[in-house]
């Protein structure tokens, strides 16, 4: 191996050690490290409390926490219960127990509102963690402050998390939910209210949401599922997957796959990403380059703006089609609409289910293929500059020249029909009867 890639493993290495160290909360990054005494394979001590808040309780609760975990359950019950651990690293075992023993969490009590913190702020060194576990009324509001550790809350009224960094769960929120962290994992599920995740480099699950979904995050994977109301994911170096979405879906994202299925009008905008969409009950906009775009299924409008881009659609069921790309083919077939399409550099096939509306295709480098309905009558007029209209319908055309331009036009006596124009250079124009469709 050359010098360069060697350096390059061991720096990879040491920023592994770091981060595990620091994850486990043996290395703290907030101020004083410590690192001369406590390098991060000193002594572990644990202790832990337990008590219980009797009612009345305050409708919210607040918990401010440090290092560590979080776990917030509601219950059946009008009291709450808490259980306060901690965890210290020190270089002697004396020490750390001297530690712990000092680690206090204070309890404030309002007519609002609970809440629980740590005296965390007091310690230079702060090689330690501290665990809230909680079961609380479920009709509780949850408000949860932390950084460096997992949270957890489910069964209660409402839930607010903001974790520094960490893994955050939440399930069985009876209303709206804001849930945000960093650099780790992010699930939410069974969110009976509007849901706004924020996440960075860390992916992103949420399903089961009845009202409104907000998702944000990049270098990693949203997947939503089951949503009540709209899905607005926005990402950047991000996968997306959108699955049963009653209401809107908005996708921002690039560098990354997009997968749409059972969803409403949806809207997809970014650069350098793939999309597959099925089952699109409304209009599908896609704005995409050097990917492909693959649909199967939309009940209104189709509009794609790629650049280097292939592009494969089957059964629009909507009124217009509007398809423009370059180096890529294109192919549209089992559809009814008006239809436009622009390209470059690639080719260009359709097989509509009927010509009741206009067509209108423009090429430049590349063939058409049309595979005309049978029994249709709408006007034609096909023209190729440097290559050949190929005619494969039995009816004889009103024109069929080539003067420096081969040039067809047919059932121009149809006045009122709807005319399918088609444009190429440098390359063929073929239209074939299809079969006819009932």
């Amino acid at each position: 191996m050359k010098f360069r890639e060697v350096l390059l493993v061991i720096v990879l290495i040491l920023g592994g050690l770091v981060l595990y160290q620091v994850k486990t909360g043996h290395w703290n990054l907030d101020g004083d490290w410590g690192w001369a005494n406590d390098i991060g394979f000193g002594q572990e001590v644990v202790t832990e409390e337990t008590r219980t808040i009797e009612a009345p309780l305050p409708p919210a609760i607040e918990i401010q926490n440090g290092q560590g975990r979080v776990e917030v359950r509601g219950g059946d019950q009008d009291f709450a219960q808490l259980t306060f651990k901690k965890v210290v690293w020190r270089r002697k075992k004396e020490e750390a127990q001297e530690i712990a023993g000092q680690i206090k969490y204070t309890l404030t009590t309002a007519a609002d509102k609970l809440t629980l913190s740590t005296n965390r702020d007091e310690f230079p060194k702060k090689n330690f963690e501290t665990t809230f576990v909680l079961t609380v009324p479920k009709s509780m509001v949850v408000s949860v402050t932390n950084a460096y550790g997992f949270v957890r809350v489910e069964g209660v009224r409402e839930a607010t998390v903001r974790n520094r960094n960490g893994e955050v769960y939440a399930s069985n929120v009876d209303g709206p939910c804001v849930l945000e962290t960093s650099y780790d994992d992010l699930e939410a599920r069974e969110i009976k209210g509007p849901c706004r995740i924020v996440n960075k480099n860390g992916s992103v699950l949420a399903a089961s949401v009845t009202g409104d979904l907000i998702v944000e995050t990049s270098y990693a994977h949203i997947r939503v599922e089951d949503i009540g109301g709209k899905a607005d994911l926005r990402a950047s170096n991000t996968s997306v997957e959108a699955l049963r979405v009653a209401g809107a879906v908005t996708v921002e994202t690039s560098y990354e796959k997009v997968t749409l299925a059972d969803v409403g009008p949806a809207k997809v905008v970014g650069h350098n990403m793939a999309v597959v969409a099925g089952k699109v009950r409304g209009d599908l906009e896609v704005r995409t380059s050097y990917e492909s775009v693959r649909v199967d299924g939309v009940e209104g409008r189709f509009l794609v703006d790629a650049n280097n881009a292939a592009v494969t659609a089957t059964g629009v069921a909507g009124p217009t089609i509007s398809v423009t790309t370059s180096y890529e083919n294109v192919s549209l077939t089992d559809f009814s609409a008006e239809t436009t399409v622009v390209c470059r550099n690639g080719n260009v096939t359709l097989e509509p289910r009927d010509l009741k509306s206009a067509l209108d295709v423009r090429n430049e480098n590349g063939a058409i293929d049309l595979v005309w309905p049978s029994g249709e009558r709408a006007r034609l007029e096909a023209r190729s500059k440097g290559g050949e209209v190929k005619w494969g319908l039995s009816d004889r055309p009103d024109v069929d020249e080539t003067d420096g331009v081969s040039l067809i036009k047919a059932f121009s006596a149809n006045a009122a029909a709807p005319l399918v124009f088609l444009s190429t250079t440098y390359d063929h124009i073929r239209i074939q009867e299809g079969g006819r469709r009932f």
